[in-house]
């Protein structure tokens, strides 16, 4: 059978066909005799034993199901049943009594010309009714009355003949049947219940339901962590009682969703969404789930970076700082100090200093290492392009914007660091866009109409004097004391000479091991000629000359000779040793038209090569475009 069945059957006789009919059907039941009182007994105890639908008959199943939370089948009456009973009658009276419910017996008067009988049909509304109605049927004349168990006593008690209906093997056979069906209807109902409520218990948002009336009938852990009210406690009673900023009536009445509610709830700030149960166009309650919303700010991040921040990783830490001078050492302790707070930090010197690794390693070194490090060069893009990588665009806010929009760096950022490199290039337009998110933390996509809070920290970069730019009128004053809460300063190469002869043994390791030669050493004159040397590209120029001593110098022992050879074969390098009559500058005109002069002349010497002269002048190749526009660049 595969369900477990109960059979209670309130006569003996019962008892017997039952059994019969199970071996006949080849089914397993537990079945017992046992009339009302005691076959609820009965029942309690096959409830407990794990009984999944009982089937009895008459007032014995009335008071079953009364006394028992499962299923409870009874027998039906059938014609044959009825028919029996009355041929049996028939042999103690020509007149007889029929009881019991009308869509029981009603339309039994039918029979009585085949049985050649007078009938009395005895409709009971109720069992208690049935009693009086027979005492009633006995004083009326009546000697023999056809019914159930109950009747037949009653009417034995009163002096008359009683005949009981019972049940055959149809009626019997087609209980079971039913009964079969139920057991499988409830465990599918059980299935499905039992789904619903692992989805429910293991959701990551709270969800609460309400029925017509406004009771709770789900409350699960989550709703119960956050409002800080077990499931116990809430189930069957109103939602308005327990947590009444969550009250659902004004849904519940008028069937219309509300979504996406900021609310605080205790110490929690939610969101929620409050949604009808409609069932044939019928409000039958409502759910609401809600979230916390710090945890919605955690998925949200995550997403951003599983989606978007490949390779925005800071990849150097304050080990990989390398320096023997006293005034560096304190930079970077100071810097480590910098690490632990979430102010903005501004860090000057020159080109090629090694601002960007201090920006990298103060990321690492802050609670934000778990985040996105997010690095963009002010002074390598045209202001437009700049404006749209910095703030991101929605679809259709220019020509040529990608289908669906694309998220700005500063989106990008959310939970991490921005390190805007050479900020003093950045163009007054756009400062004024990035004060207001160092303000307010709130970025507004180009063609979008919608604010987007991001959770950032700031740290810039420059080799300009900023206060000289701000009396120039070039670089906005509020911006600059936004960007200078924390500064470093980072002294040029030939002000610390003694990190030479340091830096240049670590970037010869380095370059050896990666490229697979054996470790190759400067000698004392060699590391004498590198300090000699002015570095006008600083730390930069002198992991390049590193680089290149590497792989020309077949030999392990790198001398003076050979540095001197290598800056001999090196193009421009008249102009690489720079004196002061290679170029001449004219002294009117203001410091731009000098710097563009300088910029013109050093091309010329290096015959239009722009890498050769950006290296030459400590700048990048896109500081230097943007300065001459294509002009005098080839």
């Amino acid at each position: 059978m595969g369900f477990k069945i109960g059979f209670i059957a309130p006569y003996p006789e019962l008892v017997d066909l039952a059994r019969e009919v199970c071996r006949e059907l080849g089914e397993e039941m537990d079945v017992r005799h046992g009339d009302l009182s005691v076959g609820t007994a009965i029942a309690r105890e096959m409830e407990s034993q794990g009984i999944e639908v009982i089937i009895s008959r008459g007032g014995t199943a009335l008071a079953i199901q009364e006394a028992v939370g499962i299923p409870v089948i009874p027998i039906q009456v059938t014609g044959f049943d009825i028919v029996r009973a009355l041929h049996t009658a028939r042999q103690f009276s020509d007149s007889i009594g029929v009881i019991g419910f009308k869509n029981v017996i009603y339309g039994t008067e039918s029979v009585q010309e085949i049985l050649d009988v007078s009938l009395k049909l005895i409709y009971i509304e109720h069992e208690q009714d049935a009693e009086a109605q027979i005492e009633a049927a006995v004083r009326g004349g009546l000697k023999v009355i056809v019914g159930d168990a109950i009747s037949t006593r009653v009417t034995e008690m009163h002096g008359a003949k009683g005949i009981l209906i019972m049940s055959g093997k149809e009626a019997i056979a087609k209980a079971i049947e039913e009964a079969k069906h139920v057991a499988w209807v409830q465990a599918r109902e059980r299935q499905k219940a039992e789904e619903l409520k692992a989805i429910v218990d293991f959701a990551h948002e709270g969800i609460v339901a309400i029925d017509r009336d406004g009771v709770i009938t789900v409350f699960n852990p989550v709703a119960e962590r956050l409002l800080g009210i077990s499931a116990n406690e809430a189930l069957g009673r109103h939602l308005s009682e327990l947590s009444p900023k969550l009250d659902l009536d004004k849904v519940r009445l008028s069937g219309k969703s509300e979504l996406e509610i900021i609310q605080r709830v205790g110490e929690n700030v939610i969101m929620t969404n409050r949604i009808p149960i409609i069932v044939r166009d019928d409000i039958v309650g409502v759910v609401v789930t809600f979230q916390d919303v710090t945890r919605i700010q955690k998925v949200e991040q995550e997403v951003r970076r599983e989606l978007y921040l490949k390779g925005h990783v800071a990849k150097h830490k304050f080990n990989d700082l390398i320096s023997a001078e006293d005034n560096m050492l304190e930079v970077i302790t100071r810097a480590q100090r910098f690490a632990a707070t979430e102010a903005t930090v501004l860090i000057t010197g020159e080109t090629g200093t090694g601002k960007e690794l201090f920006a990298h390693s103060i990321h690492n070194a802050s609670s934000r290492r778990g985040g996105p490090f997010v690095a963009v060069n002010c002074a390598a893009l045209p202001e437009s392009i700049l404006e749209s990588e910095l703030f991101g665009y929605e679809e259709g806010a220019f020509t040529g914007s990608r289908k669906g929009g694309k998220p700005g760096l500063f989106e990008l950022a959310h939970g991490g660091t921005v390190f805007l490199d050479e900020i003093g290039d950045m163009s007054m337009p756009l400062q004024a866009r990035l004060l207001r998110v160092l303000e307010q933390r709130l970025v507004l996509r180009l063609g979008g109409d919608k604010m987007i809070p991001v959770d950032i920290r700031v740290i810039a970069a420059t080799h300009k004097d900023l206060k000289k730019s701000v009396r120039d009128g070039t670089f906005r004053q509020d911006l600059y004391y936004r960007l200078n809460v924390l500064k470093l300063e980072i002294r040029p190469l030939r002000e610390r000479k003694a990190d030479i002869p340091k830096l240049a043994d670590h970037f010869i390791g380095s370059f050896c091991k990666d490229l697979g030669l054996p470790r190759k050493k400067l000698s004392p004159q060699a590391v004498k000629v590198l300090m000699d040397l002015p570095w006008p590209g600083n730390v930069r120029e002198l992991r390049n000359m590193c680089e290149r001593l590497v792989v020309s110098i077949e030999e392990e022992k790198i001398d003076a000779e050979h540095v001197m050879k290598l800056m001999e074969h090196d193009n421009g390098e008249e102009q690489y040793l720079a004196s002061e009559d290679t170029i001449s500058v004219p002294i009117r005109g203001g410091l731009q038209k000098i710097e563009e002069e300088i910029m013109r002349q050093v091309l010329e010497k290096v015959s239009g090569d722009r890498t050769k002269a950006a290296e030459l002048l400590g700048i990048s190749r896109s500081t230097l475009w943007r300065r001459l526009g294509s002009k005098d660049v080839s």
